[in-house]
């Protein structure tokens, strides 16, 4: 390291505080922030200056958390950032979340210790970042060329390509499965604990009649919590995920983490249920029924296990009854087969559906470009006054929908391939590794599962929480040696 590097890292390699260019632009960043701070205060009033300085404490929060205890930090970050995306400011006319911060502060972090040879690159490639990386191009191009609005779609194709980069970013940080396990940790206990922020606010609802956290008219007269997250439906899928993942340590972990990984269980199932969400209710049942057959055949089920296991959802359905059972019967009562429309949860997703069939059929090859949906959907064309807030936009709830929708069918068949590859490099990975780390893989595959069935109905590949998870699970296939991936060490040699 050269005298000018150390002066301003530090011997240690570490940012030196004391170092006067580091004290010069402490300087020049407070003046801009008081600057910036009186002029708000000036035209805009007070609180845009709060609002300003929580969004500087926000920026600095998530800057010490990435760059503290590296790569640790980082990772951590980009989990709990991706719990959040509720929370959102209007920047340029685009929707900007944590997990978009998150994101960016790695990715510039990452890309300095790379140039200090902190970090090397990726040493292997598999076919399933091909596929990645050419569905993301995929949606640049149809967004410049087939779409109506090209400015708009090129913006959410960039934030279609901010939130997919965990996938490749958490491969450069979990190089270990020391440090995967450490990361498994935080997904499991981050959806512990986003689950329980819904609880309080469902169980404030019931109580006190607050409205934090909840929509009160997700499902007609019906509320649905999303505590941090986007929606109801897509908080039910998280909390359900996290549930099918702590089932999985639950019944393979050894017997002193078992009680732990019990509770983080019951709050996520608790979390999942509260979300009164049709299609989690029916995916949580296929997910641990899928965990379950694939422990029974590795021959590692205890009948002791499995007692306790259904004790403790016995003792979960009868505390939940009375606050649920109504609701959820509800919730199911409503569907008629015979007469779709009675319902209008199902109502609302047919009419989108129809029109983006329709969308599809005009442009069936490429597609019109990223999010493009709500570009041509009006509910007034439709159903006029229908739903609570019908200036929003369409939206579609189906994930293989929505991607023909927006890159056609050379798009869906180029995110099956990617599906299909990482699924058949998860599967050789299951058979080499390590009881600890078959437990994991486990784990993600049937969080994969739920989100199989429920993003049928709730379309959340558009938010960073389903790119976290797949960067987990990219990163364990990346550390263990499965074969058919390429080595570029080797290539270049």
């Amino acid at each position: 390291m050269s005298a000018s590097s150390r002066a301003f890292f530090g011997a240690e390699g570490y940012l030196n505080p004391q170092a006067p260019v580091v004290r010069g632009a402490r300087c020049v960043v407070l003046a801009a922030e008081i600057a910036v701070l009186g002029w708000l205060a000036a035209t805009e009033g007070t609180a845009a200056v709060s609002l300003f300085g929580i969004v500087i404490l926000g920026l600095i929060g998530v800057t010490v958390a990435v760059t503290v205890k590296w790569p640790a930090g980082a990772v951590f970050t980009l989990v709990i950032a991706s719990a959040m995306p509720r929370l959102a400011l209007s920047v340029f006319g685009l929707h900007l979340r944590p997990e978009h911060v998150a994101i960016g502060l790695v990715l510039v972090v990452l890309c300095v210790q790379m140039l200090r040879h902190k970090v090397e690159p990726l040493a292997k490639v598999h076919s399933f970042d091909y596929f990645l990386i050419a569905y993301v191009a995929l949606n640049f191009l149809t967004s410049a060329i087939t779409s109506p609005e090209p400015r708009m779609t090129l913006r959410w194709a960039v934030l279609n390509a901010i939130v997919i980069a965990p996938f490749f970013l958490l491969r450069f940080l979990l190089t270990d499965i020391k440090k995967t396990y450490r990361a498994m940790e935080v997904l499991l206990w981050c959806g512990a604990a986003e689950s329980v922020i819904g609880i309080v606010c469902f169980l404030s609802n019931k109580a006190f009649h607050t409205t934090f956290g909840l929509s009160t008219e997700q499902y007609g007269f019906i509320p649905g919590v999303y505590g941090t997250q986007y929606e109801a439906n897509i908080f039910g899928s998280y909390s359900g995920c996290c549930a099918i993942m702590f089932l999985a340590f639950f019944l393979l972990s050894h017997k002193s983490r078992r009680g732990r990984y019990m509770w983080g269980m019951s709050l996520c199932l608790l979390g999942a249920l509260i979300s009164l969400a049709r299609s989690v209710l029916l995916a949580l049942p296929i997910a641990a029924a899928l965990v379950l057959w694939v422990v029974y055949k590795s021959g590692r089920v205890q009948f002791r296990s499995l007692v306790r296991l259904t004790a403790v959802l016995a003792v979960l359905v009868l505390v939940a009854s009375p606050f649920l059972l109504n609701f959820v019967v509800e919730r199911f009562s409503t569907i008629d087969f015979n007469e779709l429309s009675s319902d209008s949860s199902t109502i609302t997703r047919l009419v989108q559906t129809a029109a983006g069939l329709e969308d599809i059929r005009t442009h069936p090859l490429f597609g019109t470009g990223t999010d493009s949906f709500q570009l041509f959907f009006d509910w007034n064309d439709y159903m006029p006054g229908m739903g609570g807030d019908t200036d929003a936009g369409g939206w579609l709830g189906n994930t293989p929908l929505r991607i023909l929708h927006d890159t056609g069918i050379v798009g869906l068949l180029i995110f099956l391939s990617f599906l299909g590859s990482l699924a058949l490099a998860t599967r050789k990975a299951f058979k080499i590794a390590d009881p600890r780390t078959r437990t994991m893989l486990l784990a993600l595959s049937g969080g994969l599962v739920l989100y199989a069935v429920t993003f049928q109905a709730t379309e959340a590949t558009m938010l960073a929480f389903t790119w976290v998870h797949f960067g987990v699970l990219a990163a364990i296939v990346q550390i263990l040696p499965v074969p058919g991936s390429r080595d570029l060490a080797s290539s270049r040699n």
